[in-house]
């Protein structure tokens, strides 16, 4: 004899349920995506930190051959390193491997020494070496590729560490 099935016996998950683990793995989505947004921001600026670190390390070893950065350039520096790409002033960081170099003071004593570095996560990184007065960091955010140059130090606050994101 051939048994017909009993529809309201068999088990089953109910469209209820269904939908409810739709919007459990939507939240999870959406979770690791901010996150991942978040670790790219990071990534970018870790990148622009290093670039201006390594611009300023650079400059340092021009200075110690005369004791002034007066012969600074962005031609001797690239000629100290030629990993990093760097420009004057005046041009625009170009990203996290081009650095704007600055001498603000190189008609006088030529003791200081800027670089900025433009971050893709918008925001322009400045390292300031002050024979005076040490190393100084700074960020300026909300900013474009076009903004980020070292002659823009002088609008920004430069403290003892990379200020907190």
């Amino acid at each position: 004899m051939i048994r017909t099935p009993d529809l309201r016996s068999e088990d089953g998950f109910t469209l209820l349920e269904l939908m409810v683990v739709t919007v459990i793995l939507g939240v999870l989505l959406l979770m690791s995506v901010s996150t991942f947004r978040g670790v790219k921001q990071r990534a970018h600026d870790s990148a622009a930190k290093a670039t201006a670190a390594k611009t300023l390390e650079t400059g340092r070893i021009v200075f110690t051959d005369t004791a002034t950065y007066a012969n600074a350039s962005p031609a001797s520096l690239m000629a100290a390193e030629p990993s990093i790409d760097v420009v004057d002033e005046v041009t625009a960081s170009a990203g996290p491997n081009n650095a704007s170099m600055w001498v603000p003071d190189a008609a006088t004593t030529a003791h200081q020494f800027v670089a900025a570095v433009y971050s893709e996560s918008g925001k322009c990184f400045f390292i300031r070496d002050w024979i005076t007065l040490g190393i100084g960091f700074a960020v300026q955010e909300g900013v474009t590729e076009s903004d980020c140059t070292a002659d823009k130090a002088t609008v920004v606050t430069f403290g003892t560490r990379w200020p907190s994101n």
